[in-house]
């Protein structure tokens, strides 16, 4: 059975009128899903995340960044000149990190699992941006590795890798493991000289111990899905080398064609067939990040038909 990781509570991760980030559209995935779900036989259960702890945020953030955000929704303030915080805001990004706490730990019972809002991989130790508060997927990483510590062998989370295919660069991630060998960061983006963050190049791997464990696989502006999914074909081995605990799929969908923030040429089957990919591998959490076109809901389900050999 999927289990899909939703609440309405992530509706309120708006940041008004005319932002490129819809809040709605993991309803709309929903409304669509329901429609389908007899025709395409999708076994499902939604399940309502609990609200993250400032114990689990300080996982990852500062406590002066935890500080900055509060008051910044205290005030309706700017995070970042794209990131409007308020109150509202601020609460959606509680439920989105303990969403992909929950998701994780699915992830590693062997549940074929999803969360609507995570994998905001622009939100570093003290910084934001990017329509990302805080990091739900590092934060569940470390939640994880942390509890694991006292669990027998064969239950603890030590070594996690990440697959990241949001069409952005995932700054906040790469700095947040940089120098962290028992997380193996992998980025598939639009060239960073052409998108932002601006960062995410092929020489950035890893600082230290971690030397190795940061890979960044820049693509031109307009790369089409074919040539996407070499590029795809190529890192994917990387996961039999590492062997994690768990695997978090970040999946950004706004390589699409008709994406407005970016310039990639992905069409929609494109994401059936990476969603076959993807269907081997075992505990595996996927979270639903960049996607702004209207198809987002669509692209997304795709993706699941892909993933459940469904379609």
């Amino acid at each position: 059975m999927l289990k899909i990781v939703w609440s309405p509570q992530y509706l309120k991760y708006d940041f008004g009128e005319g932002h490129p980030f819809w809040a709605h559209r993991g309803k709309a995935f929903l409304d669509e899903l329901k429609v389908k779900s007899s025709k395409l036989k999708v076994d499902y259960e939604i399940v309502e995340p609990p609200k993250a702890s400032d114990e689990d945020i300080l996982l990852v953030h500062t406590p002066e960044y935890l500080d900055r955000v509060k008051k910044l929704a205290k005030e309706s303030g700017w995070l970042t000149l794209d990131t409007p915080v308020n109150p509202g805001v601020l609460e959606a990004a509680y439920y989105s990190v303990g969403g992909s706490i929950l998701a994780c730990r699915s992830a590693l019972s062997g549940q074929k699992v999803i969360n609507l809002l995570g994998g905001l991989h622009h939100a570093g130790t003290s910084h934001g941006g990017g329509f990302c508060i805080f990091s739900d997927h590092s934060i569940a990483i470390r939640k994880l590795q942390k509890e694991g510590q006292n669990l027998p062998a064969g239950r603890q989370v030590k070594k996690v890798m990440i697959y990241d295919l949001d069409v952005h660069a995932g700054n906040g991630t790469q700095e947040i493991f940089y120098s962290d060998p028992s997380v193996f960061n992998i980025s598939l983006h639009q060239d960073p000289r052409t998108l932002y963050p601006g960062t995410g190049f092929v020489e950035q791997t890893g600082e230290g111990k971690g030397r190795g464990f940061n890979l960044n696989i820049p693509l031109p502006p307009g790369t089409s899905g074919r040539d996407y999914l070499k590029a795809l074909d190529h890192i994917l081995p990387r996961y039999d080398e590492f062997k994690p605990d768990l695997l978090i799929l970040i999946l950004g969908v706004d390589t699409y064609k008709g994406d407005p923030l970016a310039n990639f040429e992905l069409e929609e089957d494109d994401y059936y067939k990476i969603g076959r990919r993807f269907s081997k591998f075992k505990k595996l959490a996927i979270l639903c990040a960049g996607g702004y076109s209207k198809e987002t809901p669509r692209l997304w389900l795709r993706f699941l038909e892909g993933l459940l050999g469904l379609g």
